[in-house]
C-alpha cells in the first residue's frame, strides 16, 4: 500500500474527484469494458464525461457524470478541462469495491493516483496514457419513445434470449411489444400497453419495428442496477438508443445499430 509521503512526492494534482460510492462507480466501468477496451475520461468544470465506439461499430456509448454527484471535484484554474486514460480492465478490478466506499481519483499529467476508502484504505497508481477516443456527435430523431422500467426489460430480454440471439422492438399507438422466434416455431413475447404499470411514457409519431442483436443490449443491463427506468427510441431499421439515468444526475446513453 502506498504511504501518504510518497503520495505526495508525486506532486500535486492538476484535478481531483471524489465519488461517493466506489460500487456504483465500478457499474458505469463496467458497462463501458464491456464496449471499450480503453477510455479517455474528460473532467471540465461541469462534469465527468467518457465515450466511444466499439471495434465493430456496432455500438456507441457515452457516459456523463455532473459534478453536483461528488464529493468534491476540482480542476487547476487555468485548465478547462483534463484528460485521463486508462485501460478499462484494470479499473474494474480497481472500481470492484465494497458500497459506501467513497473513491477518489488524483490527477496528474503522467499519472493518476486511485484512492478507495473503507476498512482496509487502498490506494493505486496507474499510467495517465492518450486514448484515441472516438467520441461523436450523434442526435437522432426517433418515432418511437418510451421509459419501462429497467427490471422489466431486463426479465424480458433474458427471456427472450433463452429462444434467439435477436430481439424485435414493435410498437403501434397503444402499446410496444418485445419478441423473438427461435427454432422449430418457438416465440418469446412481452407486449406493454399504456396501462402497464411498467411502462411509464410512450410517444409514437409512427408506428415502428426494428431488430437488434441481444448480445450487445446485455453488455449494458447492469445499469438496471444504478437507473430504475430505461428511456427507450428507435424507428424502423434505424439504430436503437437507451438511456439510463441515475438518481445523481449521471447519464449513460447508448446506441446500436439494427440486425440485418
Amino acid at each position: 500500500m502506498l504511504s501518504l509521503s510518497i503520495l505526495e512526492e508525486l506532486g500535486e494534482p492538476i484535478g481531483r474527484f471524489k465519488y461517493p460510492d466506489v460500487k456504483t462507480f465500478g457499474e458505469f466501468i463496467d458497462a463501458l469494458s464491456s464496449i471499450l477496451d480503453e477510455a479517455r475520461f474528460t473532467i471540465t468544470r461541469d462534469n465527468l464525461k467518457v465515450a466511444g465506439m466499439d471495434s465493430s461499430k456496432v455500438a456507441y456509448i457515452e457516459v456523463s457524470i455532473p459534478r453536483e454527484a461528488f464529493l468534491e471535484f476540482d480542476i487547476e484554474s487555468d485548465r478547462e478541462s483534463i484528460d485521463m486514460g486508462f485501460k478499462l480492465s484494470t479499473l474494474c478490478e480497481i472500481t470492484a469495491g465494497k458500497k459506501g466506499n467513497p473513491v477518489e481519483f488524483r490527477v496528474l499529467s503522467d499519472k493518476v493516483i486511485i484512492m478507495i476508502e473503507g476498512t482496509i484504505p487502498r490506494r493505486f497508481v496507474l499510467p495517465n496514457f492518450e486514448v484515441q477516443a472516438e467520441v461523436l456527435e450523434v442526435k437522432l430523431e426517433h418515432d418511437v419513445s418510451a421509459t419501462i422500467l429497467s427490471d422489466v426489460l431486463k426479465k424480458a430480454l433474458r427471456d427472450i434470449e433463452t429462444v434467439s440471439d435477436n430481439v424485435e422492438i414493435e410498437a403501434e399507438e397503444n402499446n410496444i411489444t418485445l419478441r423473438s422466434t427461435g427454432e422449430a416455431g418457438s416465440k418469446v413475447s412481452l407486449t406493454l400497453t399504456r396501462d402497464s404499470a411498467a411502462l411509464i411514457n410512450l410517444n409514437v409519431r409512427s408506428p415502428a419495428k426494428a431488430k437488434y442483436d441481444i448480445s450487445y443490449i446485455r453488455k449494458v443491463l447492469n445499469l438496471t442496477k444504478v437507473a430504475d427506468t430505461i428511456d427507450i427510441g428507435f424507428s424502423t431499421d434505424k439504430p436503437l438508443e437507451l438511456i439510463f439515468k441515475s438518481p445523481d444526475g449521471s447519464t449513460v446513453r447508448y446506441i446500436i445499430a439494427p440486425s440485418t
